[in-house]
């Protein structure tokens, strides 16, 4: 297994990729928007989340969707102060304040969340790819599970840049990849043979997953390598394209916000946000809200991520976002 390569150099270059997708997202923000929550795609879980949170606090305190590429643009907004709160992985957080942008290890986490599964698709015939050595002819492989992945091209979604690089550097799989705009554009890849597989990370069930029939053409491909903190192998089943009890790459996710003070006029609402959702996490796991809410098992551990402090005074340990935890 090769060393973990990945420097801070990539990781601001491959945010800076998603950062000049800013024009094509138009910010939201309502003339008494509150707060202003970095979300994610159209259709995907992070939108969907953010939503519910409208619905179920927004009577306490105006909050409006900044829409994005997902995590690691939201991270840059954060960052940018164009974007009070925000969603992002547990994995990309830690490997973007490594790099040493002050802005990013200064974060705190209102409160964890769901999982972001990774998500790969390819197509049920199989895909043309080249032969290795001097013969030039395409041989038509069938990728099932993820260890089928090596040698081939990928195309990777918004967050999945991310992690696609980490699995390459730390498996050696040499795998090629192609930054996709949005799951659309990636299965045109996928359809024209430019690509033989995609990465594409949300919350499950993900929408632009169960959107796609049997029919489709396409079929997700099962984990099967062992997890290393801070990810974990889940179990999900995608009905829709014959998966049951499949195995998937998950990572958490949180809440950040920026570092307000507790009592200064931001602080406060956040403090308020944190609060009402807190106290409405029954109703959010139980009602008519998206099925991932139901993940949050200890809503006040940040798992290791320094965790907002309320007006209130509750207090929890400093910690920076940089250290690696367990999940």
């Amino acid at each position: 297994m090769r060393p973990h390569t990945f420097t801070a150099k990539a990781l601001c270059t491959l945010a800076a990729s998603l950062f000049t997708a800013h024009a094509a997202f138009a910010q939201v923000e309502a003339a008494d928007c509150a707060l202003r929550i970095g979300s994610g795609p159209k259709g995907g879980v992070y939108e969907l989340i953010v939503r519910d949170i409208q619905n179920v606090c927004g009577s306490e305190v105006s909050v409006c969707a900044v829409p994005s590429a997902g995590g690691l643009q939201n991270l840059m907004r954060l960052s940018a102060s164009e974007a009070d709160l925000g969603i992002a992985q547990l994995d990309t957080l830690q490997e973007m304040a490594r790099g040493g942008d002050d802005n990013l290890r200064s974060l705190q986490a209102v409160m964890p969340l769901h999982g972001n599964l990774l998500h790969v698709l390819a197509l049920r015939e199989g895909s043309k790819v080249k032969s290795s050595g001097l013969n030039l002819f395409a041989e038509t492989r069938q990728i099932r599970k993820f260890s089928d992945l090596k040698g081939v091209r990928v195309a990777l979604v918004g967050s999945a840049q991310l992690v696609g690089q980490t699995l390459n550097n730390q498996l050696g799989y040499e795998m090629d990849f192609v930054q996709a705009d949005n799951d659309d554009q990636a299965i045109k890849l996928l359809q024209a043979n430019k690509v033989q597989a995609i990465f594409t990370s949300g919350g499950w069930p993900m929408p632009n997953i169960t959107r796609h029939q049997h029919d489709s053409g396409l079929a997700l491909v099962e984990y099967d390598l062992t997890a290393h903190a801070p990810f974990v192998a889940v179990k999900r089943n995608y009905q829709n394209l014959g998966a049951f009890n499949f195995g998937f790459l998950a990572v958490p996710n949180l809440l950040i916000t920026r570092p307000f003070k507790p009592t200064g006029e931001l602080g406060k609402k956040v403090g308020a946000l944190q609060s009402c959702l807190l106290r409405n996490l029954d109703n959010l796991q139980e009602g008519r809200f998206s099925a991932a809410w139901k993940e949050i098992k200890s809503p006040n551990d940040t798992l290791g991520i320094a965790r907002f402090t309320r007006v209130d005074g509750q207090k929890t340990a400093r910690v920076s976002a940089t250290q690696r935890v367990s999940p």
